[in-house]
C-alpha cells in the first residue's frame, strides 16, 4: 500500500494500480471555495482511472444527493446551507476542539450522474450500495442513508482531458 498526499484534482502517479480506495468523502466530494462542482469530481476520478490497471477495481464512498434533497428545506437553500443546482451543502465545523471553526462544502451526487461521471472517467460502475459509515452492506439505496458505495472497474481510457476534466469536443 502507497499512501500519497496530493491534490486529487492534479496529481499523476508514475505506475498503475491494481485497486483505489476513497472512503468517508477523503476527497470526491470536498468542494474546495473556488472548484466547480461538476470539474473538480470529474478531474479527480479521471486521474483515478489514469492510474489504474485495465479491470482494476475502485471503490469510492460519497453523499448521497437523494437523503441531502430530503433534508434540507427552502429556508436552507435561502440562507446559503444548500444549493440545489449544485448539490452544495455549506457548513462550518472546527477542526478540533477549541480551533475556530473552518468552512466545508460537501457535494452530494445521484446515482445517475454517478453512472455518467464514472463512465466519462473510463470506469463502468458494477454496484451502487445504500449505506452509512458503521452500517454497510449489499443492499439498494435508502433515500435517507447518508451514503452511497460505488464500486466500480477500469474499462477504459477517460475521455476527459486536461487538468479540469472537461470531455473532449
Amino acid at each position: 500500500m502507497e499512501w500519497v498526499r496530493a491534490n486529487a484534482t492534479h496529481f499523476l502517479f508514475p505506475g498503475r494500480y491494481d485497486a483505489a480506495v476513497c472512503l468517508c468523502e477523503g476527497a470526491f466530494g470536498l468542494i474546495g471555495r473556488s472548484d466547480d462542482p461538476i470539474d473538480q469530481p470529474l478531474a479527480i476520478l479521471c486521474n483515478i482511472s489514469r492510474s489504474l490497471k485495465p479491470q482494476a477495481k475502485a471503490v469510492f464512498t460519497v453523499l448521497n444527493g437523494a437523503a441531502m434533497l430530503r433534508k434540507f428545506q427552502n429556508t436552507d437553500v435561502a440562507e446559503g446551507r444548500f444549493d440545489p443546482l449544485t448539490m452544495l451543502a455549506s457548513s462550518e465545523h472546527p477542526p478540533q476542539e477549541g480551533l475556530p471553526a473552518v468552512a466545508v462544502r460537501e457535494r452530494a451526487f445521484v446515482p445517475t450522474e454517478l453512472r455518467l461521471l464514472f463512465r466519462i472517467a473510463g470506469m463502468s460502475v458494477l454496484n451502487l450500495w445504500g449505506g452509512t459509515a458503521g452500517n454497510w452492506g449489499k443492499r439498494s439505496l435508502d433515500l435517507d442513508e447518508i451514503e452511497i458505495m460505488i464500486v466500480a472497474c477500469k474499462t477504459a481510457d477517460p475521455l476527459a482531458a486536461g487538468d479540469a476534466g472537461a470531455p473532449r469536443a
